[in-house]
This record gives C-alpha cells, structure tokens and sequence, in this order.
C-alpha cells in the first residue's frame, strides 16, 4: 500500500476489520482501487465505520458518545508532525489528509454530521434529510474522489451530493428495521405526521398501509436519487470512478427492504455477501449499476 513514492506498506490489521465490518461498499471498492490509493481508500472507510458505530456502542450512556466525537475531532486536528494517536485509523485518516490536502474541518465536518445518531426522531423534514445525507454520505464520496485525484475545485460537487443522496436513502431503507428496534426512527416527522403515524405507537403500526406506502415512496424516492448520481457519475474521469462503485448497492438495498417488508413488517433486510461482490466488481468493470 502506497506510502510516498514508490514505496508500499501493508495496512494496519485494525483499519481493514473496520472497514470490511462496517462499511462493506466502501471495502470492496477500496480493494478494486490503485496500489497508490488502497490504503487510504480503506482508512476512510474505516474511519467512517468508527465513527457509526460511536453512537450504538454509547447508547445508554449519550456523554461517552459525545466525548468519543470529540475525541476523533481533536485527534485530527492535530499538526501532522504532532506525537502520533496510538489509535491506527486516526494516525492513518491524519497521514492521508496531508498526502491528498485535505484540510481538517473537512474531515471533522464527518463526525459533526454524526451528532443526530443519538436522537430519536433526528430530522423535522425532507430537508433536514437530505443535509444529513450531503454531509455525512456524500462527504464520504467526495473525500474518496480526492483521495483518487480528483482536484479541490476542479469538478463540482453534484456528483457527491447526489451520491450522497441515493446511497443515504438506500442504507436508510436497508437498516431501517434495526433502528427502529433501538427505538429510533430516521424517517422525517413530517413524512409520519403525513402519513398519519405516531412514532410512539410506530412498533404497532409498521404493517400499517400508512407505513407500507411510505416507505414505498422513500423507495422511489432512491431510485430517482441513484438516476441523478448515476448522471453526475459518467462524467467522471475513468481513475475516480471508484468512488462511485458503493452506489451499485442502493438498488439492492431498496430490494432487499421491500422483499422483508413484504414477507413481515419486523423482518431485516439482507443482502448476500456474494451479491455485494458481484455488484460491486459489475459496476466496475462493465458499468453495471
């Protein structure tokens, strides 16, 4: 893995457990990238797992969660000659943020946009959504696009939002069932108050008509999402491409979702190992989205 010029070394142990753990996508396309790239490809991935995982980990007790974020702020705002971490996907993320220019706010905005992981119902509105999205997924696509050579200023960040947009809706509708059961629900409250649901009695009403047919529109509304990406991510050159290869994973999310709600309302959705693969490697070498 590369590391200056001409020399490679292997990624720590720790920085690709996380990343295949928690970010799968974002895993497979990192190994399908560059030599020169992999490893950093792979420290994002598992920074932004960490970073998910902050909140389940701290759920009965919310402080330790805001003191890990802050945690992860002050470690990469640390000058890059500062005394190491000890932590490897800090030490690696604070390493690849001088390598590619990427400034500190940037990558602290991504814990930020983690803030509302601890709220039960985190977005009043559309909107809301949508700048969660933006930040916090299509921040990630952005970075990796960096990460891949794609210039600060030189292509405008369409691309990633919308990325950001389809990818966020479709792991939304994918794990929407767990969050739930922790009794948090990321659909906005205004989408329920439309739809008649009370999030209070929303254990009861998830086989509802109501329910069924809007998470129905949220489907919709990914695939309309994914159309745009798909259109902003042609444009791209050839070598950043694979930033883009986890959007070959929202239809199957969608999918995946509809295929469990329809067999019970509790069911989780799954999407086989292999069938994140193929899709992934599909995308890549033959444009299959």
């Amino acid at each position: 893995m590369a590391r200056g010029p001409g020399r490679h070394e292997p990624v720590h142990d720790a920085i690709i457990a996380a990343a295949r753990t928690g970010e799968p996508d974002r895993y497979l396309a990192a190994l399908l990238a560059p030599r020169a790239q992999r490893a950093d490809l792979l420290a994002l991935a598992a920074f932004a797992a960490e970073l998910a995982r902050v909140a389940t980990a701290a759920r009965r007790e919310p402080a330790m969660a805001e003191i890990r974020w802050q945690w992860w702020r002050e470690a990469l705002a640390r000058p890059l000659g500062a005394e190491a971490t000890g932590h490897p996907v800090a030490d690696h993320v604070r390493a690849l943020m001088a390598r590619h220019g990427i400034a500190a706010a940037a990558v602290c905005r991504l814990v930020d946009a983690h803030a509302c992981d601890l709220e039960r119902l985190p977005f009043a509105d559309d909107a809301a959504l949508d700048r969660h999205f933006v930040a916090s997924e299509g921040a990630l696509f952005q970075l990796s696009g960096r990460i891949l050579g794609l210039p600060a200023n030189g292509y405008a960040p369409d691309w990633s939002d919308w990325a950001g947009r389809a990818y966020g809706m479709g792991r939304l509708l994918f794990g929407l069932e767990p969050q739930l059961a922790r009794g948090r629900c990321p659909i906005p409250r205004t989408r329920l108050a439309a739809a008649g649901l009370d999030f209070g009695a929303i254990a009861g009403e998830r086989g509802s008509a109501g329910f069924v047919a809007l998470l129905a529109d949220l489907g919709r509304q990914a695939r309309a999402n994914l159309e745009q990406a798909r259109r902003h991510a042609t444009k791209l050159p050839r070598e950043a491409s694979i930033a883009v290869l986890p959007l070959a994973l929202v239809g199957p999310y969608v999918r995946a979702s509809e295929r469990a709600r329809g067999a019970s309302p509790q069911r989780v959705a799954d999407v086989a190992p292999l069938t994140r693969v193929m899709r992934i490697a599909g995308a890549h070498w033959f444009g299959r989205w």
